[in-house]
């Protein structure tokens, strides 16, 4: 067993911990909505706002282009990092051998 698989391992428990402790939390907050209902005046949701769930649609869709685009760039400054430490992934290692015959051609010539 590998430190990667370990913590993937451990990665796994804790997005299963959050899905089982969903239900659980959804009804709690069920019995408020009920508790608060019986006791608050009604009130209307104004027209014009977007409905909570369409701001939850939105904002996860903007994270997790966020997200993306922040793995695409730790992931080329983790493999131009690479070589320092003697990590070199696949990817750079062809571009390291590209570069270099690359450069004999260019010599050659």
């Amino acid at each position: 067993m590998t430190i990667l698989t370990t913590v993937t391992d451990a990665e796994a428990k804790v997005v299963d911990a959050v899905r089982e402790l969903q239900a659980p939390v959804v009804e709690y907050v069920r019995k408020g909505v009920d508790l608060a209902g019986e006791r608050l005046p009604q009130v209307s949701y104004p027209a014009t706002f977007p409905k909570p769930v369409e701001v939850l649609d939105s904002q996860y869709e903007f994270v997790t282009a966020l997200l993306a685009a922040q793995h695409d760039l730790v992931k080329a400054v983790a493999e131009t990092v690479a070589p320092l430490v003697g990590a070199q992934t696949p990817r750079a290692k062809a571009t390291a051998k590209a570069t270099k015959a690359t450069k004999a051609t260019k010599s050659a010539a």
